[in-house]
């Protein structure tokens, strides 16, 4: 692509990229933190697990350590929200130097990430059926659609700037 959508730039949609990505990933850094340092988990575990509410499908779950999974779950939540904090500010600054190598971890990751989305709608389509699946196509599809999109312009926006000798 030449152009990022209503008729900015490439480097622009870079930039608004990089915002969007460095918010989103400052808030599922800061909700987890949130999480791990306050006493949800134990809340939930309790609300969840208590003799009075369990429910047969969370029988398994809390006869475990439900307590240490859902601190491993939000930790890795947490380590998730750091990785793209890091790779949204390398996008950031790379389009801001117009150095292409910044945008490299970036499409990477991103690209990765796409991948694993579609491994985890094929098994969640195995394990849930058909109607699962089917109810989250439309949203996972649009998803893709515009992490596609991004990907597309941030590399285009790197081959333009290793033609331009950057």
């Amino acid at each position: 692509v030449s152009m990022f959508c209503c008729g900015c730039s490439l480097h622009t949609g870079c930039l608004i990229i990089g915002a969007l990505q460095l918010i989103g990933s400052c808030i599922a850094t800061l909700t987890s933190i949130g999480i791990l340092c306050s006493s949800y988990i134990q809340d939930k575990v309790d609300e969840y697990c208590s003799e009075e509410n369990i429910k047969p499908e969370y029988e398994e779950f809390c006869n475990d350590d439900p307590i240490l999974a859902l601190k491993i779950f939000y930790g890795y939540y947490l380590a998730i929200g750091l990785v793209y904090l890091i790779i949204g500010s390398l996008l950031v600054h790379g389009a801001r130097s117009k150095n292409p190598r910044l945008l490299l971890p970036w499409i990477v990751i991103s690209g990765l990430s796409m991948v694993f989305k579609i491994i985890i709608i094929i098994l969640y389509a195995a394990t849930n059926g058909p109607q699962a699946f089917l109810g989250c196509f439309i949203s996972i599809l649009l998803i893709l659609c515009i992490s596609g999109y991004f990907l597309l312009v941030v590399h285009s926006y790197r081959k333009e700037l290793r033609e331009n000798g950057n």
